[in-house]
């Protein structure tokens, strides 16, 4: 198969997963902490090519960014990105304590969550 096929079929596949994860079927807390010992960057876009806009330390408060639920206003439908280098790891959308995006997990041999839900 040629490498322009293979590239084009890697970016539909992760567009659907992207697409998929988006419009999540389960809605989260909107109030989220930190649990990255060395802190979390928060971004201008999803990725490490985003501009880095501010450093948040572990056990911050981030408020998620979303399609709210009608008749609980504690939670959101998150907007989540797979990152487009390393497939492992995905992208959430936080409005608080400032706009932009926070790698929220990495999966595969070792998961990690980024975020944890406010207890």
């Amino acid at each position: 198969m040629p490498l322009s096929l293979l590239l084009r079929a890697a970016f539909v596949s992760a567009f659907c997963i992207s697409a998929t994860l988006a419009n999540a079927d389960e809605p989260v807390t909107r109030c989220h902490k930190v649990n990255a010992p060395v802190g979390l960057s928060i971004r201008s876009k999803p990725g490490i090519d985003g501009k880095r806009l501010a450093l948040l330390e572990e056990g911050d408060k981030v408020t998620l960014a979303g399609r709210a639920v009608a008749d609980d206003k504690t939670k959101v439908f998150p907007v989540v990105s797979k990152d487009a280098q390393d497939p492992e790891a995905s992208w959430v959308q936080i409005s608080e304590p400032k706009a932009g995006y926070v790698l929220y997990r990495v999966s595969g041999s070792s998961p990690y969550d980024y975020l944890v839900p406010c207890k």
